[in-house]
C-alpha cells in the first residue's frame, strides 16, 4: 500500500458515488457521527462495520488478496470447502488467499508480532480489523482489492 493511500478510501469513494455524507451514513447505521468519524480518522474499522456501511449504501463488500502481477489464467478454488461448516463467510476471501499462497496462520502471527490465538480468533468470530488485511498483504507481497457490488433489488 502506498503511504498516501488510505485503507478506507473505498468507503469514501462509495459515499461520494452514492452522494451520502458520513453524518448521514452514521445516522443510517444507528451510530453517532463521532464514532464513524473516529474510524475515518484512524483509517481503520472492523470488516463487519465496513460491510454494514456498504449494506446501508445498497452494496455488498468483500475483499481479494492478489499477487501484484496480473494472472492470465483464472484460478478457481472451492470456496465452500474453505468457508467451514458453520457458514462463516466474512473471512472466506482470507481463507482463499491463505490457501492459494500457502500462508499459515502461525506464520501470519509471527510476521505481524501477534499471538497465534489472536489470529485464530479472527476466523472463529469471522471478523478482522481492516488494517490487518493490509498488513497481511504487505507481508506477502499481495495487493488488497475491495470488491463492491450493488445489491440486486428483489
Amino acid at each position: 500500500m502506498e503511504k498516501t493511500e488510505k485503507r478506507l478510501q473505498f468507503i469514501e469513494s462509495l459515499l461520494a458515488v452514492k452522494g451520502v455524507s458520513k453524518r448521514e451514513l452514521a445516522r443510517r447505521m444507528g451510530m453517532s457521527p463521532q464514532n464513524l468519524f473516529i474510524y475515518f480518522q484512524r483509517d481503520d474499522m472492523r470488516l463487519s462495520v465496513a460491510q454494514a456501511a456498504a449494506a446501508e449504501l445498497g452494496c455488498d463488500l468483500t475483499f481479494a488478496l492478489e499477487k501484484e502481477e496480473a494472472s492470465t489464467s483464472p484460478l478457481v478454488l472451492d470456496i465452500e470447502s474453505l468457508v467451514g461448516q458453520n457458514g462463516l463467510t466474512r473471512l472466506a476471501f482470507l481463507r482463499v488467499a491463505f490457501s492459494m499462497y500457502g500462508i499459515s496462520r502461525k506464520d501470519v502471527a509471527e510476521k505481524l508480532g501477534l499471538n497465534y490465538t489472536g489470529v485464530n480468533r479472527w476466523f472463529r468470530v469471522d471478523d478482522i480489523a481492516i488494517n490487518y488485511i493490509f498488513k497481511i498483504a504487505d507481508c506477502y507481497g499481495l495487493k488488497v482489492r475491495p470488491i463492491i457490488k450493488t445489491k440486486q433489488a428483489s
